[in-house]
């Protein structure tokens, strides 16, 4: 292997009047890679085709040389742990870590043959571009069960509370979180939502209020009424409440309650500083019903969507998991791009 530095350009503030001069001076293209150099520090995009971007000064822009490294493989040597963590450790700052340009212009990516990049980042791509796909496969699916709701409602309301038993968070104390995987999953509101459910960053060995699987997750703080499932027993905070159908009917009260922004558009106006909505209020929320001669082809058909959606997200995870195995192995050098190829087509 040998070593190469990387060309960079640091990205400067922008405003609508200075974009056109700062175009001309430093354009993004297809492939260039954006680093994120403070708060935090280390994340790393990749511009697709077509890119029409323009990074703030908390970014900076690499362009590698096409003849020495290929713009894939870059994003993902950047986005190994071995680099993640070499960015981390020269990052600076007592109150905001951040990476000086020295910094930047002086971090070693070391590479192998151009053709054995290559190699890897299709390896890797593949991966990535299944879960791609699955995604959007997943939105599709999302989008359908909500026009599937939408033409099955009816003329009326129906308070929450009548047909949900609601379980309103309560955060445990703070020594007993963790982020080493003790205890069950706790989560104090939106920031670790994801498509359907949320991401394990943070547990507690001494749950208040659980939600269980299936349950679904809503944000009773900013912004309220964004909502997940819980794919597993879980500790809810003060900013996530429990909601389970009483009448059957989970997949559709999750629609329902993923569709009704009007409803939540008051609360977000609540508090002093951020929206909020409390326990009355929540159980007083007003859904618009389905009509009662669809009520049983409503769930029955969402239902199988949302069994749809979760298999291609549990793929999405064994892709990931995939990934997330093979890079540092294939970054290191002691994994062969055929041994990993054979791996990455076991879970293609």
């Amino acid at each position: 292997m040998r070593e190469h530095r990387i060309e960079y350009a640091e990205a400067r503030r922008i405003s609508r009047v200075t974009f056109e001069a700062w175009t001309r001076r430093l354009a993004p293209s297809p492939g260039d890679l954006l680093l994120a150099r403070e708060a935090p520090v280390g994340p790393v995009v990749r511009l697709p085709e077509a890119a029409n971007v323009a990074p703030g000064q908390r970014t900076v822009l690499l362009r590698p040389d096409p003849q020495v490294a290929d713009s894939a493989f870059l994003y993902y040597a950047l986005t190994s742990p071995s680099a993640q963590a070499g960015l981390v450790v020269k990052a600076e700052g007592s109150t905001v870590h951040h990476l000086n340009v020295p910094d930047i212009r002086s971090f070693d990516v070391w590479v192998p043959p151009l053709p054995e990049q290559q190699a890897i980042a299709e390896v890797l791509g593949a991966l990535d571009d299944k879960i791609a796909a699955n995604t959007a496969l997943a939105a599709t699916a999302d989008l359908y069960a909500s026009t599937v709701l939408l033409d099955s409602l009816g003329a009326g309301r129906v308070r929450l509370a009548s047909v949900a038993l609601i379980t309103m968070g309560s955060s445990p104390k703070g020594d007993t979180l963790n982020e080493l995987g003790q205890g069950v999953p706790f989560y104090q509101g939106v920031r670790d939502f994801g498509f359907r459910s949320p991401t394990r960053r943070v547990f507690t060995t001494a749950p208040v209020r659980s939600a269980n699987a299936g349950d679904i997750l809503v944000s009773v703080r900013a912004p309220v009424g964004d909502v997940n499932i819980a794919d597993e027993p879980v500790c809810i905070g003060r900013g996530i409440a429990a909601v389970r159908s009483t009448t059957g009917t989970q997949a559709t009260l999750l629609h329902q309650l993923k569709a009704e922004r009007d409803v939540w558009e008051p609360f977000e106006a609540e508090g002093t500083v951020f929206g909020s909505i409390n326990r009355d209020q929540l159980h007083g929320i007003q859904l618009h019903a389905v009509a009662p001669e669809r009520v049983e082809f409503v769930e029955k058909e969402l239902a199988a969507i949302e069994s749809s959606i979760a298999a291609t997200l549990a793929e999405n995870r064994t892709l990931a998991a995939t990934r997330d195995a093979l890079l540092p192995q294939l970054m290191s050098g002691k994994l062969r791009v055929r041994d990993a190829e054979a791996a990455a087509s076991a879970v293609l």
